[in-house]
């Protein structure tokens, strides 16, 4: 058996393992994900390449925690392990049956150098897990767990783990099939940017109106790592917006040019509505970097540009309407009494906040091993809540088990408030989505045990995640002797939430600094007296229950790439991740055949996400973070397997 036989059977086997046990402790579907998980896998393993258009497209989609209560895993997960899988089975098979690959020469010193560089990404990034996991306190494994300990260091190194996994299956496919490979890639994530667009157009028309741009509503979309704040949507905006541009200048038919044409429009919608002026920026600067990749070489060259035929002329025609449609839009976003001028006004404010959380962010390197090789992965949000003062976490939730006079365990829920609670302008809540049919008269039930005086707020609102719209609720004053648990029964009050197709969200919050909550069999019962809420004793720990803050997020993100990746992977991080991306521009650059509509595309992301990154966190949002990866990776792999073809 040759060693590269083995190796790809052990990685096949090693991603079907760790996908089977990820399956089979899913919350909600274990059956349905094993059965995800052997399609996927199968799937890859006959049609190779398919994991170019399965993962981009559901990148958005697969992503349920505020149903299943999971942080540092998601079904993404699931499926690049399976897909991981089928592909590595089927090089096995081929490796086993000494069948080589055909296609294109290779620049072997560039290959070479590629596999050096991901074997350095790998190696300083485990270094940095490593020291994650020990400044975290040790390794201990939870499937709930949270941003304060390990687990959190797991969940921000696994994009760079499946990204260099996938090269090599990345790499067989521009060398066997370039074109078919950019294909499905680009559509994968055309699909997944129509998601991301319908999911904003939803949000809005239901929660703030999709024509009222002066309220300080900031769209999600599906992206739930938001539940802690960040810039999650803005990033992944940034990355996937020129692909609406390669759908419209692609499309080779009436029909699928007005989609693409509909998909900009959208596009351009869901960039403005994020408000965000990172995103603004990245926007100009791609439009210009595709317009000269498009057109600069002739212009240059002092050629005209010429467009021959009907379908050519029309196209220039609609194109220009598009164009016109698209700064309509603008002007009604940004003219008249626009949340967005609000935010132009304090940008000055802003930029002076920042600093100074940037300055804070940089104080928590302390010797030279941390300058080198930084704090850890993941370990950028516990390290600034307990080191800034007056920046600590809004609230926490663990979950804990005791015996009980039964002789049982009995898990609970432990929910904590910081001392300077009074000074932190938002709330951390125990959440859960419910089904209600009728909203009259819920009653909320649970066990809680306190330990001093204690106020506490039971809400169950109208919410996709950070804004609530209609709520009932009711707050309550609870005190009982020290370590005695008592039942606690409660009417919510407001208006009937029911009959409605908005998600309701049931919400548990402590008010009061410094405090410790213990909660068991925490219920809540419709106006037919049914139960409404999933694991209420906890018996699963933490599965179905989804924390989740609100106003005040400056612990969870350093609101810039460069110093995120300064701070948790040190200087030895930002040589080996800047000198992929710079590695990859350069090629793209430097060698005029790369720079076709797919990798043109691809540049224009990658500068995207830079520009972004300039005032938001990127690598702490696992699914965007695997982009980030795979797209310079691409443009070097594309360098060194275009040969003659171009």
């Amino acid at each position: 058996m040759s060693a590269r036989l083995l190796i790809y059977f052990l990685v096949a086997l090693v991603c079907a393992v760790a996908g089977a046990a990820l399956a089979v402790h899913h919350p909600l579907w274990p059956t349905g994900m094993l059965v995800l998980l052997v399609c996927a896998a199968v799937l890859e393993a006959t049609v190779p390449g398919a994991w170019l258009l399965v993962v981009p497209a559901g990148l958005p989609l697969l992503n349920f925690s505020p149903w299943t209560g999971w942080i540092a895993w998601e079904e993404l997960d699931l499926v690049i392990l399976a897909l991981l899988a089928g592909g590595y089975g089927r090089l096995a098979l081929e490796c086993g049956a000494r069948r080589a690959v055909v296609g294109i020469a290779a620049d072997l010193r560039q290959a070479r150098l590629c596999g050096a560089l991901c074997l350095v990404l790998v190696v300083t990034g485990g270094w940095s897990l490593l020291r994650g996991v020990a400044d975290a306190g040790g390794w201990v494994f939870d499937w709930f767990g949270a941003y304060q300990n390990a687990m959190n260091s797991v969940r921000v190194f696994k994009s760079l783990f499946f990204a260099v996994l996938l090269w090599p299956l990345l790499s067989r496919q521009l060398r066997t099939n370039a074109a078919r490979a950019e294909q499905l890639f680009s559509v994968g994530m055309t699909l997944g940017l129509a998601w991301v667009c319908l999911a904003v157009l939803w949000e809005r028309a239901n929660f703030v109106g999709l024509r009222n741009f002066s309220s300080n509503y900031r769209t999600v979309a599906t992206f739930w790592e938001m539940h802690v704040g960040g810039a999650a949507i803005d990033v992944y905006l940034a990355m996937a917006a020129p692909f609406a541009v390669w759908a419209l200048l692609s499309a080779s038919r009436a029909s699928w040019w007005l989609l693409a044409s509909l998909l900009t429009l959208l596009t351009g919608y869901a960039c403005l509505t994020t408000f965000s002026r990172g995103v603004y920026l990245a926007l100009g600067v791609q439009v210009v970097v595709m317009a000269f990749a498009r057109w600069g070489p002739a212009l240059w060259a002092r050629r005209s540009i010429r467009f021959r035929g009907r379908w050519a002329r029309w196209r220039i025609a609609g194109t220009l309407v598009v164009v016109t449609l698209l700064l309509l839009e603008a002007w009604a976003v940004l003219g008249g009494d626009s949340f967005m001028e609000s935010r132009i006004a304090s940008s000055t404010q802003d930029m002076g906040s920042r600093w100074t959380h940037w300055h804070s962010g940089l104080k928590l390197l302390h010797s030279p091993l941390d300058w080198l090789a930084g704090k850890g992965l993941g370990r950028l949000p516990a390290n600034y809540a307990a080191n800034v003062a007056g920046e600590d976490f809004s609230g926490s939730v663990d979950f804990q088990s005791e015996l009980r006079d039964d002789g049982k365990a009995h898990g609970f829920a432990v929910l904590r408030t910081p001392d300077d609670l009074n000074t932190l302008p938002g709330t951390y809540a125990l959440t859960q989505r419910v089904a209600l049919a009728t909203g009259r008269s819920p009653v909320f039930e649970a066990d809680i045990r306190v330990y001093a005086p204690t106020d506490i707020t039971v809400l169950l609102c109208q919410r996709h995640l950070l804004y609530d719209r209609n709520c009932q609720g009711i707050a309550l004053r609870l005190s009982a002797p020290l370590g005695a648990w008592q039942t606690v029964r409660a009417p919510l009050l407001g208006r009937d939430l029911g009959g409605g197709a908005l998600p309701i969200t049931f919400a548990l919050s402590v008010d009061t600094p410094g405090a410790s909550v213990d909660i068991d069999s925490a219920q809540l019962l419709d106006g037919q007296h049914q139960p409404l809420l999933i694991n209420s004793d906890f018996s699963h720990g933490l599965a179905h229950w989804f924390p989740a803050a609100q106003s005040y997020f400056v612990p969870w993100h350093i609101d810039n790439l460069y110093l995120e990746t300064l701070i948790e992977r040190g200087g030895l991080g930002v040589l080996c991740l800047g000198g992929l991306v710079i590695w990859a521009l350069a090629r793209f650059l430097l060698i005029p055949g790369l720079r076709g509509p797919v990798a043109t595309s691809m540049a224009a992301g990658l500068l995207g996400v830079l520009v972004v990154g300039l005032v938001s966190s990127v690598l702490d949002v696992p699914r965007v973070a695997l982009l980030l990866y795979l797209m310079p990776l691409w443009l070097v792999g594309k360098s060194i397997y275009h040969g003659e073809t171009q």
